[in-house]
């Protein structure tokens, strides 16, 4: 919670943003602030900034402006949402957290047990930054090579159709701990053969595996129990090669390799 400790900078545009961030050291840009359990002693608010509280729906993909709250974004209705975003966005918190929070705070945290890292990074999501000479698109999966002198202004969230797609939210309700995870899968399938495959586990750490992901791919359903067998244990395997230097509890592995087993299944 803010304090008279805490100096607090407001912005009006994202130009105005990109000036503070130079001639003031030390500044943090902050959302809706409810990740935060102390705020840092100089901020700078973007709640209700104009130029970051857009949404713009096209044919093949969502923009949202970084400051856009959760709700705002929920009460586009199932339809006009991915089914992964819109679960998980649903599971976040209470209606009052996220008539608050906002969709660039959950991504900017950098924290990877938080819920939209996982359906953000399956749907190919796209972050477009400005800093004071450009602008640069990465994908989500990139964003630790953002500097802090740049800001988030556009996630792009592409809306292809999916014949399967699965959230879970792994850990206590409507808080973070060091159990929290989520987990994604989609599957697109035609003619009876699994054409394109993603998964992404999302707590402790971040995993997602390209080359496991095409495993499956050209395979005619329904899936021989053999290949899931195959599948997991292959998956088993890259799990721990991803997590060798994290310290997690095991619960994790194992409720990540059920909800894998479950979700292949339901392409049976």
């Amino acid at each position: 919670m803010a304090s008279d400790k805490h100096h607090i900078f407001t912005a009006q545009t994202v130009s105005d943003i990109l000036f503070q961030l130079k001639t003031i050291s030390n500044l943090q840009i902050i959302g809706g602030g409810t990740y935060l359990d102390e705020y840092p002693e100089k901020f700078l608010s973007v709640h209700n900034n104009s130029e970051l509280t857009f949404i713009n729906k096209h044919e093949r993909f969502i923009d949202f402006g970084p400051a856009v709250t959760l709700n705002s974004i929920l009460h586009m209705g199932p339809t006009f949402l991915p089914s992964i975003l819109y679960d998980a966005l649903s599971s976040i918190s209470n209606h009052a957290v996220r008539n608050i929070a906002t969709i660039g705070g959950n991504i900017m945290a950098q924290d990877p047990r938080l819920t939209l890292i996982a359906p953000l990074t399956v749907l190919d999501a796209s972050l477009k930054f400005k800093n004071q000479k450009n602008f640069d698109i990465i994908p989500i999966s990139k964003l630790n090579t953002i500097s802090r002198e740049s800001v988030l202004v556009n996630i792009r969230v592409p809306t292809e159709d999916w014949n399967v797609e699965i959230f879970k939210r792994l850990g206590p309700s409507h808080k973070i701990t060091d159990d929290s995870a989520s987990f994604c899968f989609l599957a697109r399938t035609e003619k009876n053969i699994l054409i394109n495959l993603r998964i992404c586990f999302s707590g402790p750490f971040i995993f997602q595996s390209k080359e496991l992901e095409t495993n499956l791919l050209g395979i005619r359903l329904p899936l021989p129990q053999s290949k899931i067998h195959d599948f997991i244990e292959t998956a088993s395997k890259e799990f721990d090669e991803c997590a060798k230097d994290i310290e997690y509890d095991p619960i994790l592995k194992q409720q990540f390799l059920n909800l894998v087993a479950h979700s292949l299944h339901e392409l049976t």
